[in-house]
């Protein structure tokens, strides 16, 4: 490889007379996340294997970023085998993702482009314009450059009066920098002019003439989007039940919602709707890090309103239930691996039962890591393998991080209890260093009436022992499919994987040759496992084919990695792995 030696303050020297650019002090950035206009997720520490990351900013009404086209096709070409990473990203506040997509359908624009909706991304790295490059580099968060592309040096032509003029390579250079090694020799953020559209901050213009107000635009954000989870004795590490209190965890609140972490559980926003994905609008994000940018003030009011939030009166959300199951009372040690535990409880039900609701309130959160209910004959004893030999049970729900709250299974249906059955709950324990006792109890609630249709789960599972991921791979890829002889309806949807769960798409082939995306979780995380509930379910015809494609990231960049030297199987404890797509539903034909 050819070996780049660059002598900044000489070039920097000889160019100055020249060029409207400089050298200044390093600037740093934050890690952020975003999903592009396919549903992929980037975030800049992940990235951590590129040699630095090249941000291209664009916007679908900018002529002068469309006639830059063929240059960014060939900055690509020319840097990307050579360990640069190459992303677009579009801030502009007008822009909708149909827009971004017809602008990449129509001038091949080649590059992920990253969604900047809430534009805080762009804020936060000092964008102004389309057609502004960033370089970045990705473990540091360092900015080694910001400008334009490089201008073509002007050749002397006498004949028509045209003296010679230079040209600028600062955005070459400091990227042969970059692939020579020679980070220490960039005296900080090189900076160029930028020919490009000038982008327009609605939101940051608005909140700098106001910061917005803790009690009437902050707090009810809060409480409508984090409370429940943020409340004493809740699952979350802290309680929102006063300013002091989010002042205190603004900074921590800012990283995880500028990376995505939070809200938690979330989907990709463009393929259906559903009821607890904890949606929040980019207005509602400008507030929130604006108001954190600010200082987090109080305001004028007299009354915190998060003081006022009261906890739930009762642990069952849905009221006493007709019936609970107490699971007897396991010892976990403080130390150790646990094998799962499974358990059958006979039910004394004189006779036949639908079940309505079912709520699972785990006895200590600190030890129960998830658990799967069932309906089962009484006295069956055959142990749960977790996506593998559950066919012969009726599943009625799970607990796990993240889904701890009552569910309702939709209008006309139910789980069928037939008299002489039993519940068998397979329970995963987790130790963390002292002995306790877990008591979980299973509410369920009956039918007034009987339903109409039976509610079913299938697990779509290709994870189990024949599931094989290499060490340090950031990309694994896997996939199952399945197709429903009956036409069913359907309404629930739940990813499953473990620690190196990176991204999992449903999708549905019909019977017609035409296919559909069902649901898109970008950024899979173990601490977050709910079940999807559509807002709209989806009926599917007799004959089609449901798919279900993820990846692994068994690298060191994935944080929740317990060993990126190990070779991963397929096997039941956390550490091991698992591949499982639920699909809840109905038939449409009546029971």
């Amino acid at each position: 490889m050819k070996e780049y030696r660059i002598n900044w303050v000489l070039l920097l020297g000889l160019l100055a007379p020249f060029l409207s650019q400089s050298a200044a002090a390093s600037e740093r950035v934050g890690n952020f996340a975003l999903l592009d206009h396919k549903g992929a997720y980037h975030q800049l520490r992940k990235y951590g294997d590129s040699k630095a990351v090249v941000l291209i900013s664009a916007a679908s009404s900018c002529v002068e970023n469309i006639d830059q086209l063929a240059k960014y096709r060939l900055l690509r070409t020319t840097w990307e085998q050579q360990g640069i990473t190459f992303l677009g990203i579009d801030s502009a506040a007008e822009d909708e993702l149909h827009q971004v997509r017809l602008m990449d359908e129509l001038y091949n624009f080649d590059l992920p482009i990253m969604l900047d909706s809430s534009q805080l991304v762009a804020e936060s790295l000092g964008i102004s314009k389309a057609g502004e490059i960033v370089v970045l580099e990705p473990n540091r968060q360092q900015v080694l450059y910001r400008g334009g592309l490089d201008i073509d040096p002007v050749r002397a032509r006498p004949e028509l009066d045209i003296e010679a003029r230079p040209g600028t390579t600062m955005l070459a250079d400091t990227l042969a920098a970059v692939v020579a090694g020679e980070l220490d020799n960039l005296d900080g953020t090189i900076t160029a002019d930028v020919q490009g559209c000038q982008l327009t901050f609605p939101a940051r213009e608005q909140h700098a003439r106001q910061v917005p107000d803790y009690a009437t635009e902050v707090a009810p954000i809060l409480a409508e989007k984090c409370v429940s989870c943020h409340i004493e004795g809740g699952i979350a590490p802290f309680a929102m039940d006063s300013h002091m209190m989010v002042q205190g965890w603004s900074p921590m609140m800012k990283e995880v919602i500028m990376t995505k972490r939070m809200p938690p559980a979330q989907v990709d926003p463009s393929i259906n709707h559903f009821t607890n994905a904890r949606y929040m609008e980019p207005n509602q994000l400008q507030t929130l890090i604006h108001w954190i940018n600010a200082g987090a003030p109080r305001g004028v009011s007299e009354v915190d309103p998060l003081t006022r939030v009261n906890p739930p009166e009762s642990v069952w959300q849905l009221g006493e239930p007709d019936y609970i199951v107490e699971v007897p009372g396991f010892t976990v040690p403080a130390t150790g691996v646990l094998d799962y535990e499974n358990v059958t409880i006979n039910l004394p039900f004189a006779q036949d039962q639908w079940v309505k609701s079912v709520q699972h309130l785990p006895g200590d959160r600190r030890v129960l890591h998830h658990l799967l209910s069932f309906i089962v004959p009484a006295d069956y004893d055959e142990e749960i393998i977790e996506g593998e030999n559950d066919s012969y049970r009726e599943f009625l729900e799970g607990y796990a991080p993240g889904k701890d709250e009552a569910v309702t299974y939709p209008e006309q249906s139910g789980v069928f209890v037939p008299k002489g059955s039993a519940v068998q709950i397979s329970l995963h324990y987790t130790t963390f260093g002292k002995e306790t006792v877990d008591s979980t109890r299973l509410g369920l609630y009956f039918a007034r009436e009987e339903p109409k249709f039976q509610y079913s789960t299938y697990s779509l599972s290709h994870g189990g022992r024949n599931l094989v991921i290499p060490p340090g791979t950031s990309e694994h890829r896997m996939s199952a499919s399945h197709v429903f002889e009956d036409e069913i309806m359907l309404h629930g949807l739940r990813p499953h994987m473990h620690y190196r769960g990176k991204h999992m798409r449903f999708s549905v082939i019909y019977p017609n040759g035409t296919r559909a995306d069902i649901i898109n979780v970008p950024d899979y995380n173990f601490a977050w496992q709910p079940t999807y509930r559509l807002t709209e379910p989806m009926l599917l015809p007799a004959g089609s084919r449901v798919m279900v494609e993820g990846a692994f990231d068994n690298s060191q960049y994935n944080l929740g990695n317990p060993d990126p030297d190990a070779t991963v199987h397929g096997g039941a404890q956390s550490w091991d792995e698992m591949f499982i797509g639920y699909f809840s539903y109905h038939k449409t034909a009546a029971q």
